[in-house]
């Protein structure tokens, strides 16, 4: 008698813990900022020239994002958008999105396990360096601090290709 009571309370608990957690992800989609239109859309000219030196802001995603990952590509688009215009509109800086869980060989050229930004910086049509910005995550809450990371990685890499 006594296990197939403490078998029905476990049960109820599951079942319970199930609906919760269901309920929290159906919440947390329905809460996050919604990324712009497209996500795969790059913020670019059309048809960008392969021998311009450039320097391209990744969003890098998994196929399923909590939250923060939709939090970090907004910010990080907002950042392009508003403090860079000029260098978006003369094809100088590139902002792109990218599902790494779709695209294997992104996620291994770059090692990435999360969603994170990369800056990578091409001469010449060839990529020459990257960072990899993984302290988005820990700077997600805080909009100023999130701008500041990222717009140094930016600017410093702005600054490598005018050399």
């Amino acid at each position: 008698m006594m296990k197939v009571e403490t078998l029905r309370s476990w049960t109820a608990r599951l079942l319970l813990g199930f609906v919760l957690v269901t309920i929290g992800f159906t919440l947390g989609r329905r809460t996050a900022p919604l990324p712009t239109a497209d996500t795969s859309a790059v913020i670019a000219p059309a048809a960008p020239d392969a021998r311009q030196d450039q320097v391209i802001v990744y969003a890098a995603h998994m196929t399923f994002r909590c939250p923060e990952c939709t939090q970090i590509e907004w910010l990080a688009r907002a950042l392009v958008e508003n403090d860079f215009g000029a260098e978006l509109a003369d094809g100088t800086l590139v902002f792109r999105t990218v599902d790494y869980m779709r695209d294997t060989a992104f996620a291994r050229r770059y090692n990435i396990s999360s969603s994170t930004i990369v800056v990578a910086r091409n001469r010449d049509g060839a990529e020459q360096d990257f960072q990899r910005l993984d302290e988005v995550w820990t700077k997600v809450h805080n909009r100023e601090e999130f701008f500041d990371y990222v717009r140094a990685a930016i600017l410093k890499s702005l600054a490598e290709g005018d050399q």
